[in-house]
């Protein structure tokens, strides 16, 4: 009785080997949700005119798939623009503190058919929802106009974005979605988080890391940029009168 399940134990371990190397999870220790991106870093260089990702991925079954695109975060300032002697000037200004300056939205059908108001609401899934934190001592009703005017201006920058029904789903259990990247993507850590839903349940979810960062000679003079502003402005300053000097010469003998 003993050698028959030692040699059923053995063929359980070969299987669970031949599925590891095969990329597929074996069936006893499957997870709920697995992903990945075609590549965890976008890199912005000379000429750079936007980026898109491919995600991928596989659920043990049936669900619905949402998927958020959110970083790097921090501060961002929005303006009021006021008309003073007949001139459109920047006036009131609320801050929203720690604030993704990046937000995209996912889904393989529209959030209300996928879950509850609540359930979005906790798990900050939609613009309209994410947490925009302001120390302003404005009243609640200015606070939501100036977060409105934010997320107005950050969708028409294409910097937020809710694509419903961009995920496809292939035999209900792979599926793939693209993360576009405008041109001026900010530089920084992203978090993509992709959520299974089933019957309206937050199932799983997981979590993958994406770093958006300059190189070659675009990164030499953003670093140099930063790291050294007055040479940086002196330097500027110098070519703008350069080019102005030698534009002037060339005007003159034409």
């Amino acid at each position: 009785m003993l050698a028959p399940m030692l040699l059923l134990s053995k063929r359980f371990a070969r299987w669970g080997v031949i599925f590891g190397v095969l990329g597929v999870p074996a069936p006893a220790s499957s997870q709920s949700i697995v992903t990945d991106l075609s590549t965890r870093e976008v890199a912005i260089s000379t000429g750079f005119t936007g980026a898109e990702l491919l995600l991928f991925g596989a659920t043990e079954g049936f669900g619905d798939i949402v998927v958020t695109v959110e970083g790097p975060k921090r501060d961002e300032i929005i303006r009021r623009k006021e008309r003073v002697a007949g001139i459109w000037v920047n006036g009131t200004s609320v801050t929203f503190e720690n604030a993704p300056a990046y937000y995209r939205t996912a889904a393989s059908k529209p959030l209300s058919e996928i879950a509850a108001p609540e359930v979005l609401e906790k798990l900050q899934i939609g613009s309209s929802r994410i947490d925009l934190s302001t120390r302003s001592s404005r009243g609640a009703e200015a606070i939501l106009e100036f977060r409105e005017a934010f997320i107005r201006s950050k969708k028409r920058q294409a910097l937020y974005s809710e694509d419903i029904s961009d995920i496809k789903i292939t035999r209900g259990r792979l599926f793939r979605s693209t993360i576009p990247f405008p041109v001026n993507v900010p530089i920084g850590t992203y978090e993509v988080t992709v959520h299974l839903f089933k019957d309206g349940r937050l199932v799983s979810s997981e979590k993958t890391p994406l770093t958006v960062q300059k190189v070659g000679l675009e990164a030499k003079i953003y670093d140099f940029a930063h790291d050294h502003a007055a040479w940086y402005g002196l330097i500027a300053i110098a070519i703008a009168l350069v080019a102005g000097w030698l534009a002037g010469v060339i005007f003159r003998r034409a």
